[in-house]
């Protein structure tokens, strides 16, 4: 019997916001399957998607979704960044995370940054997160930083 398939762990508060979440990620797996490794911010869920070759960015998939192409290979390492901002309004935001090779340089650009839907969510804990299909495929974060934005 398979358990476990998907996992996440909170790191905090539910009433913390305006942060960073950075970690190393890599996802298990060959060519054909590959396990799913994100972080959690605010509530927006920020995965990277092996067996899609993506980055996806979503919070309830009928409220926000958005995603990037991104070739995934299986047992490299990745840093993945994500940030909320919150408008002044605090109704509005942007969304935003980017992913690199570890041990290149942090690329300028964001890999996606996009405008929330209204209202956009204002707080919410760090987190981790992890998909493996049938319980056959690992994820491993390391390296987790969560820092205040400036």
């Amino acid at each position: 019997r398979l358990l476990f398939q998907r996992g996440t762990v909170f790191l905090g508060t539910s009433d913390m916001n305006n942060y960073t979440i950075e970690a190393d990620v890599m996802t298990d797996g060959n060519r054909r399957v590959k396990s799913d490794v994100g972080l959690i911010n605010q509530r927006y869920a920020f995965v990277l998607k092996g067996n899609a070759n993506e980055l996806e960015i979503s919070s309830n998939f009928d409220r926000f979704k958005r995603v990037a192409p991104m070739k995934v290979e299986a047992n490299k390492w990745y840093v993945l960044k994500a940030q909320v901002l919150v408008d002044a309004d605090k109704q509005n935001g942007t969304v935003r995370a980017k992913v690199w090779e570890k041990g290149q340089p942090e690329p300028e650009a964001w890999t996606i940054s996009e405008k929330a839907n209204a209202p956009v969510h204002t707080e919410g804990s760090p987190g981790l997160f992890g998909f493996t299909p049938q319980n056959q495929k690992r994820v491993f974060i390391d390296n987790v930083k969560v820092t205040p934005n400036n």
